[in-house]
């Protein structure tokens, strides 16, 4: 239960709205119980009528109470919605800001439709079954205690009866609600792979077009669609059942209670009025008793949902940011990694033991096999991971002391697959510095040999471009990236992969803006082109995470070692 207490601490500043809520509930039951009690007497005097006063009063006393009643519920309903709504979007915007700051390593290892489902979904879940559930909770056992109390008070003998054949018709179909609250749980947790198939169809649309797996990718989801389908018709089926069974032994519960208090009518034990006030409060009781078990029931579900959420508000692995760091001034771009090791999972290392000193100014091309560590090596410099073990420093700062943003303020990086989003040309370029001016922009998209392409574009810099770069070619995308990034004027840049998916003219297009980039500046150049990697003035060599070889590109060649064999192997796949 230790979640349940972490959601009353967020919703510590709404205490105040919990409190009118509740009160809402108290005076809107209070309410609604007397005004049977109205009616009854209101009964009474139609069957004699002698005093119309008196019958003007209890119409004018119901009345006074039913509005009461609905106006406390506006109360009530609209309290509990704005506390529902207000803590579905702070835990939102708590969740996206947990997950803007985790390191890189623990966020990959979620599916983004999982944490999709978690933001969405299970925050809802939050709403809808729990804080909703536990005012419809408060609501309902007021009123269900402050029922038993006037039943009792108006006749023992009908109200014991009562108490007998109510909780036969509640526990009937109890069973069937818990089947159905399993088998809700089981359709929630499948929406998460729909999502997940459909996102994944939608984003690797090229791929699955010209390997023509149209067809896989439609039974796959046709699959999980259908076992969608058969959960759904099991809740159903489940409920078409409930509902008429319901229906049969509440109506079998009310004939029971007629005939007792029929005869107790013809007794003179009761009156006319005062059974059918009974009468109104046992039908009374039945919703409040059904609401008790409906929330208890969801609220497991809805613990099953907090327990998601908090799983990355506390457990999510951040990159922290040390108590007073220190601002790190403009830098040269010396950079060593000095006995550093890095690990995923704790048990397998991808880096080992890296000794590596790169001058400033001095351009380091990093090569190696897939799974060697290149990516990882460079990940570490902005501190998008930290290392396992050892240090990493630029310009002789520890960047775990340094401030995070004056760190990777003075860092550009490229990777392979640059990020377009929604928005104008104008907006991407400007994405790191919005407030820049006009000239500032378009002279950095010309540094970045992308002005021309955009000038060609409907409303050049004003052209909105879609999520991913839709209608723009991947030269273009990396371009304007590269834009985005000489915006920055970094002195460090990060190319991972950066021309690695283009073909030979975008390749010679972004080739020259990357030199335009990398002008007087450190950069670190993950690359397995050929033409990529002779450029650089230093080669640094990966294998199973070890820094095998390092020097130039004829050094290494004389020397016959790993270089000459990845060198071999891919003139060989390129048929060179």
């Amino acid at each position: 239960m230790k979640y349940l207490k972490k959601l009353f601490e967020l919703l510590k500043p709404y205490w105040g709205y919990f409190t009118l809520g509740f009160l809402c509930i108290l005076v809107g039951n209070g309410a609604q119980l007397y005004a049977p009690r109205f009616l009854g007497e209101l009964l009474d005097q139609l069957s004699n009528v002698k005093d119309l006063s008196t019958l003007n009063r209890l119409a004018f006393i119901i009345i006074l109470l039913l509005f009461l009643r609905s106006l406390f519920l506006y109360g009530q309903l609209y309290i509990f919605s704005f506390i529902g709504h207000r803590l579905v979007a702070d835990l939102r915007e708590k969740l996206f800001t947990k997950i803007q700051y985790l390191s890189l390593d623990y966020l990959n290892r979620w599916n983004s439709s999982d944490l999709i489902a978690r933001t969405l979904q299970d925050t809802q879940l939050i709403q809808t079954s729990f804080l909703s559930g536990i005012a419809d909770l408060f609501y309902a056992i007021v009123l269900l205690f402050g029922i038993l109390v006037v039943v009792i008070l108006t006749d023992w003998q009908l109200a014991l009866a009562t108490f007998i054949v109510v909780p036969l018709f509640v526990f009937s179909i109890s069973g069937i609600g818990k089947e159905i609250q399993k088998w809700s749980l089981s359709v929630q947790k499948k929406i998460a792979d729909l999502t997940r198939i459909i996102q994944e169809s939608i984003k690797g649309a090229r791929v699955v077009r010209v390997f023509s797996q149209e067809e896989s990718e439609i039974k796959r989801f046709k699959e999980e669609n259908e076992k969608n389908f058969v959960r759904n018709l099991k809740i159903a089926r489940l409920t078409a059942i409930q509902i008429p069974l319901a229906s049969f032994l509440s109506a079998l519960a009310l004939v029971f209670i007629l005939w007792l208090g029929t005869r107790k009518i013809a007794k003179g034990e009761i009156t006319l009025g005062g059974f059918i006030a009974f009468l109104t409060y046992v039908g009374m009781s039945l919703d409040p008793t059904q609401t008790i078990l409906r929330v208890l029931a969801g609220l497991r579900q809805a613990y099953g949902a907090l327990e998601r959420i908090f799983e990355i508000l506390e457990r999510g692995r951040e990159v922290v940011e040390v108590k007073d760091a220190t601002i790190l001034p403009p830098i040269k771009g010396f950079v060593e990694f000095e006995k550093v090791s890095f690990t995923y999972d704790g048990n397998q290392w991808v880096l080992k033991n890296i000794n590596l000193k790169v001058k400033a100014g001095e351009k380091v091309a990093i090569v190696g096999s897939s799974g060697a560590g290149k990516t990882s090596l460079v990940n570490l410099i902005p501190r998008f991971i930290d290392p396992t073990e050892g240090v990493v420093r630029i310009d002789g700062y520890d960047i775990r002391r340094v401030n995070l943003k004056s760190l990777r303020s003075q860092i550009g990086f490229v990777p392979q697959e640059s990020i377009i989003f929604h928005g104008t040309v104008k907006e991407n370029i400007s994405y790191g510095k919005p407030y820049v001016s006009m000239e500032e922009i378009i002279e950095a998209a010309k540094m970045a040999r992308a002005h021309e392409f955009i000038m060609r574009l409907p409303k050049g810099y004003d052209t909105v471009i879609g999520e991913g770069g839709i209608g723009l070619s991947g030269g273009q995308i990396q371009r304007i990236a590269i834009a985005r990034t000489i915006l920055l004027k970094p002195r460090l840049i990060i190319l991972d992969e950066a021309t690695s998916a283009l073909d030979a003219e975008s390749e010679a297009y972004v080739q020259e803006a990357l030199e335009e980039l990398m002008k007087g500046k450190t950069a670190f150049i993950v690359a397995h082109r050929l033409s990529t990697i002779k450029r650089s003035d230093r080669i640094i060599v990966l294998e199973d995470g070890k820094i095998v070889e390092e020097g130039t590109h004829e050094e290494l060649l004389r020397r016959g070692g790993v270089y000459t064999r990845i060198i071999k192997w891919q003139l060989e796949e390129t048929g060179k």
